[in-house]
């Protein structure tokens, strides 16, 4: 702990993860290769590392804010959450169209997790099977998460403990969509998508509410329209 940063960092995320990689053995059976590991906490150190350092919005500095995809393009943000305690969680996403009006969105509870990205990667499922099933064919993911950022850009956990979501979540892609880009995006442009995460932890396991969307969302959803204007 009388290191500095990123040394400090970089040292308790390598030890968080070497206990999480050992309940993973011992709970599951599946030993991931050493590059991913190391590769996993490159990304999550320097996550935090970002999160610690960035300087507050300043008077006169625009914070980022959730943009609207291009014409013919859908966005879909998509937010996990994970209760350590219960090893239980929640998921949230939606889809907007160029004109930000939401076109689908929906949220539900997770049992038995592992991990937060874990949660991340089961909402992301749940937004790309929810775009799959509208015959979305142009699609943008939006995380605020940006370990699944590398997952989904590289093969970094396909082998891992994890690796079974991965491969649904790059089936779902490659054969469903024409084009598809998954971009990084603070906690202010994945507001909507992170209250509805939430919200997830209200209902029943296995439920799935999509038919509807809370009075508070719409409230967010306005607000990123005015953002964008």
């Amino acid at each position: 702990m009388s290191q500095r940063e990123p040394k400090r960092e970089s040292m308790v995320v390598t030890l968080w993860f070497i206990w999480s990689e050992r309940n993973c053995i011992r709970e599951e059976g599946r030993r991931r290769p050493a590059e991913a590991i190391v590769r996993s906490i490159e990304l999550y150190a320097n996550e935090n590392l970002l999160q610690h350092t960035s300087k507050p919005t300043q008077v006169g500095q625009r914070k980022q804010v959730w943009r609207r995809p291009p014409n013919g393009v859908l966005k879909l943000n998509c937010d996990g959450s994970f209760l350590p305690s219960e090893k239980s969680g929640s998921w949230g996403c939606l889809i907007r169209d160029s004109d930000g009006d939401v076109v689908q969105a929906g949220r539900g509870k997770i049992n038995n997790l592992l991990s937060a990205f874990q949660a991340e990667l089961i909402a992301c499922l749940q937004g790309i099977q929810m775009a799959a099933s509208l015959g979305i064919g142009r699609l943008i993911l939006a995380t605020d998460a940006m370990e699944v950022v590398g997952a989904v850009n590289s093969e970094v956990h396909d082998a891992s403990a994890v690796g079974h979501l991965m491969e649904e979540i790059k089936s779902l892609l490659s054969l469903n969509f024409i084009s598809f880009e998954c971009v990084f995006g603070s906690r202010s442009c994945n507001e909507a998508a992170h209250v509805l995460a939430k919200l997830g932890h209200m209902c029943t396991e296995g439920e799935i509410i999509s038919d509807s969307i809370p009075e508070c969302i719409s409230v967010i959803v306005a607000n990123d329209l005015l953002a964008n204007e």
